[in-house]
């Protein structure tokens, strides 16, 4: 696929606002009334949230949930994991593109591309390349390289690709990976200097690496794509293993634990769009439809109480 200029890009993203329009008109008349907040506010399903759901499955869920969007994972960000083949797998993607249109659900994002010390960015552009196809805008890219200049360099060659077919890299800081805080974050965005490159806040993350709202408070709007948004309680675990665990598999319903989510939602632009990341064992012993349905009205009760 060639890549595409970014006003093309634009184009084709704001050609569903007709639809979403006429989506949610069909949300209110099931009795799902939206404030101001949730009416201009997109709502994504990320894919780690169920992750046992292949992307077609997500597509379905987040479709009967009330969520306009969804992410999925597209790249395994463990050498040792698989992931669903939209890649590789050409008819698969094809199939997946008409499926997303049936449905109405579009992608917000893909992920995940943790780069290491042995990360081979030509190895990563066809995953570049089939994001795009696929609709999306984002990329979401973790730092786990211990060597900083060596991953700033990466990061840099990595963005240049992603910019030739109109993609972001959101940059998602991690407690147990190599940009730890949001300071690590936004340091690490300047020193990579590439326009394609933002910050992506995680509401789990960045109360465990200590609230930073005053390094928050210095973050342009525009650098700013979406908030992944989870609850949880107010200490958290201590050590790496701990950290890892709760993160991927122990995270709460927004709205359900003590992160002040009221105060960081609030700190956003109110527009911002909402990635819903919530891992859990009681989640995973719904079916996905259920599962989607409690966080997409748990989501919207948290949101009109800001």
């Amino acid at each position: 696929m060639a890549p595409q200029p970014r006003i093309e890009r634009l184009e084709r993203k704001y050609s569903n606002v007709q639809y979403r329009y006429l989506h949610n008109a069909t949300l209110r008349e099931r009795g799902f009334h939206m404030c101001r907040n949730q009416a201009v506010r997109s709502v994504s399903l990320h894919h780690l949230t169920m992750l046992r759901a292949d992307p077609f499955e997500l597509v379905d869920a987040a479709a009967v949930g009330g969520f306009d969007r969804c992410g999925v994972r597209i790249v395994a960000p463990d050498p040792d994991q698989t992931v669903f083949d939209l890649v590789g797998d050409t008819a698969m993607r094809t199939k997946f593109v008409k499926h997303l249109a049936s449905s109405g659900v579009s992608i917000l994002d893909f992920e995940a591309i943790w780069l290491r010390e042995d990360t081979d960015v030509k190895a990563l552009v066809p995953a570049l390349e089939a994001a795009a196809e696929m609709g999306s805008d984002y990329v979401l890219t973790v730092g786990y390289d211990f060597d900083i200049p060596r991953l700033t360099d990466t990061f840099g060659r990595l963005a240049d690709a992603a910019d030739r077919f109109g993609l972001t890299l959101p940059l998602e800081f991690i407690t147990y990976s190599a940009v730890p805080t949001l300071f690590d974050a936004v340091a690490l965005a300047e020193s990579v200097g590439r326009d394609n490159v933002s910050i992506l806040i995680d509401s789990l993350q960045f109360f465990r690496a200590g609230a930073e709202f005053d390094v928050l408070a210095t973050i342009p709007e525009s650098r700013l794509p979406y908030v992944q948004i989870s609850d949880g309680p107010a200490l958290g675990p201590t050590g790496i293993d701990a950290l890892r665990y709760e993160a991927r598999s122990a995270r709460m319903v927004p709205g359900e634990g003590e992160l002040d989510l009221r105060r960081l939602l609030a700190s956003l632009p109110v527009n911002l769009p909402l990635s819903v990341e919530t891992p859990n064992l009681e989640l995973a012993s719904l079916s996905f439809a259920d599962a989607a349905i409690r966080l997409r009205e748990a989501t919207r009760t948290l949101v009109a109480s800001i």
